[in-house]
């Protein structure tokens, strides 16, 4: 990969790094581009000086460049602050337009798709864990179902899972505003970092709705984090990555009931008795 660094974009690399599907050398990270950029958005980003790594453009003037038969993205990693509510706070861009998204379409078709993917699957953890959690998105996606849905979009991010994923110009999508704060929310749990008194605070000073609300615990029971898990060892990581998720069921659980008793005090929130009457 030295090489190819060298010949496409004459930078020098002395040390360099594979790390979780990346190359790290100096201040720059090689990123594999498995879907489409949307560059738009990273223009605008850009344009109106927003936190957002910059693309490198390769000999060609280009943004991706095509190794080996990959896409790749060369992106200069600047410094940033660690991530934080108040980043999630400046960071909420209206992109002016209403739209119904799928969101239980594509969790249906997950669901399907697990369902019958996980017969293939040779992991006891993920067999014990598997239909718990198919139940949670179940959940979800009846919640879901139930929520008025046309409501205004923003710039949003594909995953929260590290702080890199925010400046991230690979992980922009457009979504509710909601799906940021709860990837974040979610993260912070696992961590054991979650205090529910800031995201409350956040709650407040973004000026949630009741519809904000019911389609942030929405997210909340969906367990992504879990899916996403399930997707990296069927590409060959270590199965160790579900033991937190399983330590921390009954925790995130009572999270979920903390959750919707504090909602409940100012909105109508659709009952789910295994978590209410836990």
């Amino acid at each position: 990969m030295k090489n190819a660094i060298r010949y496409y974009y004459h930078i020098e690399v002395n040390n360099i790094e594979f790390l979780e599907y990346r190359y790290y050398f100096d201040s720059y990270v090689l990123i594999e581009v498995e879907k489409p950029v949307d560059f738009n958005i990273y223009h605008f980003l850009v344009d109106n000086h927003y936190p957002v790594y910059n693309i490198v453009q390769n000999k060609d003037g280009e943004y991706v460049t095509n190794i080996d038969g990959k896409a790749y993205l060369l992106l200069y990693v600047i410094s940033q602050n660690r991530l934080s509510f108040q980043e999630i706070e400046n960071f909420q861009i209206p992109v002016y337009e209403e739209e119904t998204l799928p969101w239980h379409e594509l969790w249906m078709n997950k669901v399907d798709f697990y369902e019958k993917h996980v017969q293939t699957i040779n992991s006891n953890k993920i067999k014990d864990s598997f239909f718990y959690y198919i139940g949670m998105a179940e959940n979800a996606i009846e919640f879901y179902q139930m929520i008025k849905k046309d409501y205004p979009l923003y710039i949003s991010h594909g995953r929260m899972s590290k702080d890199f994923d925010f400046w991230n110009p690979t992980n922009f999508t457009v979504d509710y505003k909601v799906r940021d704060i709860a990837g974040y929310t979610k993260r912070l749990f696992f961590e054991g970092n979650l205090h529910l008194p800031d995201l409350f605070l956040y709650f407040y000073r973004a000026q949630f709705l009741e519809q904000d609300y019911l389609l942030f615990y929405a997210r909340m029971l969906y367990p992504s984090y879990y899916f996403d898990c399930y997707d990296n060892i069927v590409k060959g990581e270590n199965e160790d990555c579900l033991d937190l998720y399983l330590e921390k069921v009954d925790d995130y659980e009572n999270l979920l009931k903390e959750l919707y008793f504090y909602f409940s005090r100012f909105l109508f929130l659709p009952k789910i008795d295994w978590i209410v009457d836990k």
